[in-house]
């Protein structure tokens, strides 16, 4: 039951199981030598065994001093460059080159370089008295070739210490001061261990030192006779696998960071060192890739499920390198990918992911980073550079020149593939890398040029995808995801959003959740002039846009905005903390920005806002742009909006999709929407207040607009592992086929001579247009204006759900791929939809309006795997149905029964209450599954719902006769029965 036991334990495993022909051997903690920070007896005897011409030029040189010289120079060089540079490195002096370590080769091609790599030594030291100040001792150390390289700290839980214990010994019984074995960069790593945790740190500091996890989840699982953290030894330790991190994981780099600088009064970057060691997961995904990659060779495509906080850069850093040296077993001399290309869906690439793969490279030139034009792309294809670096705009420009790469293999990294992967954008990429079969000398027809085209969407032989997304959506999961034994597609590895919360490397954006409502009422201006009969949606999207953007009601809100800022926001991060407001377009990031400006400024705060919105937008007979309102409210000519919102003087951003994604500031803590928010544009933007920082300890979200279960239905999928339930018919295509050929507006012949027309050299494209004018005037032909868009509808349907389809099966149809080319630019032919704008501001005014407070909430996900549905198009079948007309007047009374409606906060309360316990209703959930019509299930939720509103009668008559009256109950009603449809699918 004590710490002894434990340690035998993991000595004996290390010291009795070999790797690959590798193993740890027991070296007395005396033989290690307190001032030089080595075990000399060690190193001396690996350089005489490996390297015995190089041992006797260095003996030359330096007689009978040779041993020590040797040794004094390799703690010299660990002082001054750290572990990992001396062991990638050689010792040189005198003309003399010693190599300090062996690592393993990439093919067995090379005995001798084999026989080296298994004369390493690799020690385990139990109680390495490490200090010349005192008797300290550290439980156990691993060594290479007598260079200390991990330090391990146990606890045993069955004597009663856990690894709180061990953390506290680190930091205040390990101080580095005046201890080289304790100084940053001398060991790769620091262990913490008990039973059931494993913690890591790359630098002691004190009392300030973090230990990060180093755990297989959340919670490790049991092991059947072992301890949970046997994978330590097991899998991070063993001989293969430490000198495989020191040769390709381990990483020195500088980390750069902007803040602000009251003495400078601007915005300075501050850098500081790093020392990467590979968290758990990290190390996991590559091998699993690795041995995937060899197994099934190249072709295949590989999901990534990694969530903000995995430190994604640095694994696709990885993994493109590690691609680059990859074969599929020892005697090939071919490696396996002739060409890395990392692909970034931002049009400016990724700075950290582009420093990130420049610190991997230890030889000079691996990496080529794109960053002119599509012709340097080109160019670097061509010569077969191991490692591109560019964003996925490139590939769409030489989609038509890149007709050949000589049957080359590549291998294509995307970061957050689900944007990258979209369309054209994934099919300009694919055509970019497929090989031409044929040749320059072989004339090519149309019918092998459409083949080709075919080839280029699907699965490529010679082309492996690797898509990392912590949100993959249906698509992403049918693409690059892998079917399992239940025909569901899942990621082929994950790192969870629940996992990189409770880790702390991200925080949970939903913990506080404020929500507010809006209620108002409209009333016509003129109730004795004749009325317009208006189509009652439209109208209504209009009437409802007109209250969000009157000045009354973006007053209140903004009101409420400054209100919860100053009281409450401002004083989070030790005072530092910043806010983002999410509104619904960039006219209303104007009216914003202007009604915010003036309220500051009445409140005479000391701060003010910043605005981000692309373009310009015309206002009160005025251009504005995000320059223009920022620089009239002080923002410096030069100064970026990311450096402004450092600067003390602006304190609040207001977006409506700029900054909305991919904007990581953690000084962001709070967020208040005014947009509807779905899916993972919900996710995505709620995740800018994920990041974290010294003070920052929780986040705070104020929703106008979206549903507490709207924000929890958008995260869920996300929260553990992402499953797509099942894959897309294919026969869909023929079914809009069927139905876009009933309209007789073109024929086969057409649809064929356009495409051989289309895939010849051609000076001009007006023989191409002949066989489109015709299908466009018998379109115009059609009296119909709904067959007309519904035509429309069927084209558009069927180019997006072909795209998609033949990215994800091998679908060889040349008559759909004729059709698709042709509907494609039929669709660009067809006049445009005429729409007049619905002008009704001089025909209503807001009468009363009231936004409230509806509660404080946390939102909790369950620990459940996500689902989501595979794609399906809505657009394919059915008839347009007409949009019914209903007078102005009509359409004002719906919409004030519905947000005129004066229900309280405990009323909503009750309502929840009901709703909980009819959805959890087992006899309602049969009726709802059951073979019933429509009308009986309406009926039966109907029924059921009066009965619990009666239960209300005695105990709190207001709440039943709010909810009973004949104008609120209908509503009510049909608000909760479709939200349950909704939430089970139907």
């Amino acid at each position: 039951m004590t710490e002894k036991r434990f340690e035998d334990h993991i000595e004996n495993y290390l010291t009795t199981t070999g790797a690959g022909g590798l193993k740890y051997a027991s070296v007395h903690h005396t033989l290690y030598d307190r001032d030089l920070g080595l075990i000399p007896s060690e190193f001396i005897a690996f350089i005489q065994d490996t390297q015995p011409n190089q041992w006797e030029k260095w003996q030359v040189q330096f007689g009978e001093q040779s041993e020590e010289k040797l040794v004094k120079r390799l703690s010299s060089e660990i002082q001054k460059h750290g572990v990992i540079h001396v062991l990638r490195n050689q010792l040189r002096d005198r003309g003399v080159y010693l190599d300090p370590v062996y690592f393993e080769p990439k093919t067995g091609l090379n005995p001798e370089h084999q026989e080296k790599y298994l004369l390493n030594r690799l020690s385990v030291v139990r109680q390495v008295h490490y200090s010349k100040n005192n008797e300290n001792s550290i439980d156990l150390m691993l060594f290479i070739n007598g260079i200390p390289i991990v330090s391990i700290e146990l606890k045993n839980q069955l004597s009663g210490q856990n690894l709180t214990h061990a953390i506290k010994q680190y930091q205040f019984d390990r101080n580095p001061h005046n201890e080289p074995l304790l100084q940053f960069k001398r060991l790769l790593v620091h262990f913490v261990v008990d039973n059931d945790t494993v913690g890591m740190s790359t630098r002691l500091n004190g009392a300030d030192t973090k230990f990060l996890p180093y755990n297989k989840g959340i919670v490790n699982p049991i092991v059947p006779d072992d301890y949970k953290v046997s994978y330590l030894w097991k899998e991070v330790l063993t001989p293969n696998s430490v000198l495989d991190i020191i040769e390709n994981f381990v990483l020195e780099t500088t980390e750069s960071e902007k803040e602000w600088s009251s003495i400078q009064n601007r915005v300075i970057e501050k850098k500081k060192d790093l020392l990467i060691f590979p968290r758990y997961h990290q190390l996991d995904v590559i091998r699993k890739l690795q041995n995937q990659i060899r197994l099934e060779g190249t072709g295949h495509n590989y999901l990534i499920q990694h969530t903000t906080g995995s430190g994604k850069s640095y694994s696709i850093g990885w993994l493109a390198h590690t691609l680059t040296s990859l074969y599929r077993n020892s005697t090939d001399t071919t490696r396996l990918f002739d060409t890395i290309i990392v692909v970034t869906d931002r049009k400016v690439l990724d700075k950290q992911l582009q420093k990130t793969l420049t610190d991997l490279e230890q030889t000079s030139g691996v990496v080529k980073t794109i960053d002119k034009n599509s012709a340097q792309l080109k160019a670097s294809l061509g010569v077969g550079k191991d490692i591109i670096v560019t964003t996925i705009q490139k590939f769409g420009v030489i989609a038509k020149t890149m007709s050949k790469l000589s049957g080359r293999t590549f291998a294509v990294i995307i970061d957050e593939v689900h944007s990258s992967q979209s369309g054209e954008s994934s099919k300009n990429l694919k055509k970019s890398l497929s090989v031409n079969e044929y040749g320059d000398e072989e004339p090519e027809d149309y019918q092998d040029v459409l083949e080709r085209e075919i080839g280029s969407r699907g699965k490529q032989k010679h082309i492996s995808f690797f898509g990392f997304t912590g949100t993959p959506k249906n698509k992403t999961l049918e693409i690059f995801g892998r079917k399992n034994e239940s025909g569901q597609f899942e990621s082929f590895h994950t790192y969870s959003m629940k996992q990189s919360i409770a880790e702390g490397y991200t925080l949970d954006t939903l913990e506080h959740f404020t929500q507010f409502k809006r209620w108002f009422k409209l009333r016509t201006d003129d109730p004795n002039e004749e009325e317009l009969e208006l189509p009652e949606g439209k109208v209504k999207r209009e009437l409802v846009s007109y209250v969000d953007s009157h000045e009354e009601t973006i007053r209140q809100k903004v009101s409420i905005i400054l209100n919860q800022f100053v009281s409450h926001t401002s004083k989070q991060i030790n005072g530092r903390a910043r806010a983002m407001v999410v509104v619904r377009s960039r006219k209303h990031c104007v009216l914003f920005q202007m009604e915010m400006v003036k309220q500051m400024n009445e409140l005479q705060l000391p701060y003010s806002c910043l605005v981000a919105f692309s373009g310009s937008i015309q206002h009160n007979g005025k251009e504005h742009t995000e320059h223009s309102l920022n620089t009239e409210n002080g923002l410096q000519n030069a100064v970026s909006i990311p450096d402004g919102l450092k600067d003390p003087m602006y304190r609040i951003l207001i977006v409506s999709s700029k900054f909305q994604t991919g904007f990581d500031e953690p000084m962001i803590h709070s967020m208040f929407v005014d947009k509807k928010l779905g899916g993972v544009q919900c996710v995505q933007t709620l995740s800018r207040l994920n990041r974290t920082m010294k003070g920052k300890t929780d986040t705070f979200v104020l929703d106008f607009v979206n549903e507490p279960e709207e924000i929890i239905d958008a995260f869920q999928p996300f929260y553990e592992s992402t499953i797509l339930t099942g894959e897309t018919d294919s026969y869909k295509l023929y079914e809009l086929e069927t139905e876009i050929r009933g309209f007789n507006l073109f024929t086969k012949y057409e649809v064929e001579e356009f495409c051989k027309l289309f895939y010849s050299e051609r000076e001009s494209d007006a023989k191409l247009l002949h066989f489109l004018d015709g299908a466009v005037e018998n379109w115009s032909r059609i009296e119909s204006e709904e067959q007309k868009e519904h035509f429309r509808s069927l084209i558009n349907s069927y180019c997006r759900l072909y795209n998609y389809i033949t990215q994800v099966i091998n679908f060889q149809d040349a008559e759909l791929e004729k059709l698709f080319i042709y509907l494609k630019y039929l669709k660009k032919k067809l006049p445009h939809r005429s729409s007049t704008p619905i002008d009704l501001s001089d025909s209503i005014d807001l009468d009363s309006l009231r936004i409230q407070k509806i509660g404080e909430l946390k939102l909790t996900l369950e620990d459940i795997k996500g689902e989501l549905d595979p794609m399906s198009d809505s657009g394919s079948t059915g008839n347009m149905i007409e949009e019914p007309l209903e007078l102005l007047s009509t359409i004002i009374n719906k919409l004030n029964e519905t947000f005129g409606s004066g229900l309280t906060e405990e009323h909503r309360i009750h309502l929840n209450n009901v709703y909980k316990r009819m959805s959890e209703d087992e006899t309602l959930q049969k009726v709802m599954k059951g073979d019933n019509s429509e009308t009986n299930k309406r009926k039966y939720w109907d029924e059921m719902m009066s009965k619990l509103f009666l239960e209300y009668v005695n105990d709190n008559f207001d709440f039943f006769r709010t909810v009973e009256s004949p104008e609120r109950k209908p509503i009510i009603s049909d608000v909760m029965y479709n939200h349950y449809r909704r939430q089970k699918g139907e």
